[in-house]
């Protein structure tokens, strides 16, 4: 006899239910890079060498639970894009941020 995946969860202790819960928002920014890369009919290595970064790295990347800003930057550049973050508190107030790559050395502002 086979028990469901929504039963056999519902019996995890809460802790376990919320990290998993975690785990599973965290792959969406992941699951969401492979498939703008996919549409792009783009491979991980055309990505990884527009970013200077391995394959391996952008596989990470695609897989992660927690991502570096500088690394999410870095891949949408690479597909010809941008990311930006909305940040938002408590009382709602929000502030959407453009996350961006940094310069190379010697070609920041003046």
């Amino acid at each position: 006899m086979s028990v469901d995946w929504k039963t056999l969860r519902a019996d995890l202790p809460a802790e376990v239910q919320e990290r998993l819960d975690h785990l599973r928002l965290a792959r969406r920014l992941g699951r969401a890079l492979s498939d703008l890369r996919k549409e792009a009919r783009l491979s991980q290595q055309q990505i990884a060498e527009s970013a200077k970064m391995t394959q391996n790295t952008v596989s990470r990347i695609e897989k992660a639970d927690d991502i570096l800003l500088s690394s999410l930057a870095r891949y949408m550049q690479a597909l010809g894009g941008t990311a930006e973050i909305v940040l938002k508190d408590g009382a709602g107030r929000t502030r959407l941020v453009t996350v961006d790559v940094a310069p190379p050395a010697g070609e920041g502002a003046q």
